[in-house]
C-alpha cells in the first residue's frame, strides 16, 4: 500500500547505511578537494555512529569501545582546535574482552577549556579495569561523591555507574576521586570475560 510504502521511505532515509554512506561521500569529495581535516572529521563520526549503534546490541569486545572512546575524542580535540590533549594506554590482553556498550564515552566527555584526559585499561584480579582521568579544575571530594546518586547532572557518568552495577552486580561500582586544582579521577570495573562472537556462534 502507499502507507507501506512511505513508511519505507522514511525508515530508509533513517538507515543507518544511510548515514555511513553519506558520511562517505562527504568523505571522498574532502579528499578530492585536499581538505584533509574535514575527512579526518567525517571518518571519525562514522566511527564513533558505527560502534555506538552497534547494531543495536548492548555488548561489545573492549577493543571496539576503545575505536569508540577515540572517534570521539578525537572530534571533541577537532571541536576545540586542540585546546586539549588526550591518551589511552591499554593493556593489549584485555582488548578482547567483552564490554558494556558506550561506558568509556560519558567519562571522557570534555567541553570546558585546556588540558590532558588519559585513558588507561589494565587486566587485574581477573578483571577488566579502565581509569579516566583529566588534570582540569577538579572539585571537593564531597561533590565527586555525589556524581553518582540522584543529584547530580552528570546523567551520563551516573548511568555508566548503574548500567555496571546492574549488569555485573553492586561491587563493581564506580570510584570518583577529584582534588580542586588538579583534575579528577573516574576508575570502573568489571569481569574478564572474553565475548564471543554471536553471528559465530549462531552459525555454529
Amino acid at each position: 500500500t502507499q502507507k507501506e510504502a512511505e513508511l519505507k521511505a522514511l525508515q530508509a532515509q533513517i538507515n543507518p547505511h544511510f548515514l555511513y554512506n553519506t558520511l562517505s561521500l562527504i568523505n571522498w569529495k574532502a579528499l578530492a578537494a585536499g581538505e584533509e581535516d574535514i575527512s579526518r572529521m567525517t571518518l571519525a563520526l562514522s566511527t564513533f555512529y558505527r560502534t555506538a549503534l552497534n547494531r543495536g546490541r548492548n555488548v561489545l569486545q573492549v577493543e571496539t569501545e576503545l575505536s569508540n572512546t577515540r572517534a570521539y575524542l578525537e572530534i571533541q580535540s577537532m571541536l576545540h582546535d586542540g585546546d586539549f590533549d588526550y591518551e589511552i594506554e591499554v593493556q593489549p590482553e584485555i582488548l578482547q574482552c567483552e564490554s558494556l556498550n558506550l561506558i568509556l564515552q560519558p567519562l571522557v566527555e570534555k567541553t570546558d577549556g585546556r588540558g590532558k584526559i588519559t585513558v588507561r585499561g589494565w587486566k587485574e584480579d581477573n578483571c577488566v579495569w579502565f581509569m579516566v582521568e583529566d588534570n582540569g579544575v577538579g572539585m571537593e571530594q564531597e561533590v565527586a561523591d555525589k556524581i553518582l546518586t540522584m543529584e547530580s547532572k552528570g546523567y551520563g557518568v551516573r548511568n555508566v555507574d548503574e548500567r555496571i552495577r546492574l549488569c555485573y552486580g553492586e561491587k563493581y561500582a564506580m570510584k570518583v576521586e577529584s582534588v580542586v586544582g588538579k583534575g579528577t579521577k573516574m576508575t570502573i570495573h568489571f569481569p574478564a570475560k572474553q565475548l564471543v562472537d554471536i553471528q559465530k556462534s549462531q552459525s555454529s
